[in-house]
């Protein structure tokens, strides 16, 4: 279940009951929450508080809409990893983050090994397979795919997401034509991310009832969360998820 906790952030309850983690999804609440504006910093700022987190232990990964993904340690708080939109960590108190509007912010979580990870996946990371390559990340820091439980936040639904013929053909070229993840309508068509997503992350291992959907969509609830696809220039912002293993 994701609910909304009484300092304003969402979380999983099914994360929500493990003390030593610390996870939660950003609202306009907030502000924006795009790091490479320095007058966001406060905002970033605000979020961290409510968990009682600071900024210098945080790690974010560029976001280049790609696969690339980086285990990072303590000698990288407070970085901005370059050419990343994945990251893993073992190490107690660092706080991964990933910055979103209508791409799919993703937690991930080992508890037996103790590995937490985060990606921002858009259409092209999905496409490039970065759900596929966090897992098998995991397994080669010594997690067991069966054991992962993986938390998808709000993002941007098949029923918003409008796009391009060709960028449907992709994806039934890469992943067959699996149910619910392309729907057509004359000259329409739309595209369900969710769907790809979860199918990588089965075939990798991750049993279903181990994975979490927030159910919520940026663009349907744009009161509540910043859209690319809805916003204008003027109100758009990101949003910002985290987690963190905690003593």
């Amino acid at each position: 279940m994701f609910k909304k906790a009484e300092k304003g952030y969402y979380e999983f309850q099914n994360f929500k009951k493990f003390k030593d983690l610390i996870h939660g999804f950003s609202t306009r609440e907030f502000g924006d929450c795009r790091a490479k504006m320095p007058e966001n910093w406060k905002n970033i700022e605000k979020f961290l508080r409510a968990f009682g987190l600071k900024k210098e232990d945080l790690v974010l990964g560029e976001q280049t809409h790609g696969n690339k993904i980086k285990v990072v340690n303590y000698n990288d708080r407070g970085k901005i990893v370059p050419a990343v939109d994945g990251l893993l960590t073992r190490d107690w108190q660092l706080v991964l983050g990933v910055r979103s509007a209508d791409c799919l912010p993703i937690l991930f979580f080992e508890p037996e090994v103790k590995i937490v990870g985060a990606a921002h996946a858009g259409w092209q990371g999905i496409l490039a397979r970065l759900p596929q390559k966090m897992i098998d990340q995991i397994i080669r820091m010594g997690g067991i795919p069966e054991n992962v439980l993986v938390g998808i936040g709000p993002h941007i639904c098949g029923k918003c997401y409008s796009v391009e013929k060709n960028r449907t053909q992709q994806f039934l070229a890469e992943f067959g034509n699996l149910g619910g993840m392309v729907r057509s309508e004359g000259e329409k068509n739309w595209l369900e991310l969710e769907i790809p997503t979860v199918n990588q992350l089965v075939h990798s291992g991750v049993k279903w009832r181990n994975i979490f959907f927030a159910g919520v969509c940026t663009a349907c609830q744009n009161k509540d969360f910043f859209s690319y696809r809805k916003d204008s220039k003027k109100t758009y912002g990101e949003m910002l998820s985290v987690i963190c293993l905690k003593r």
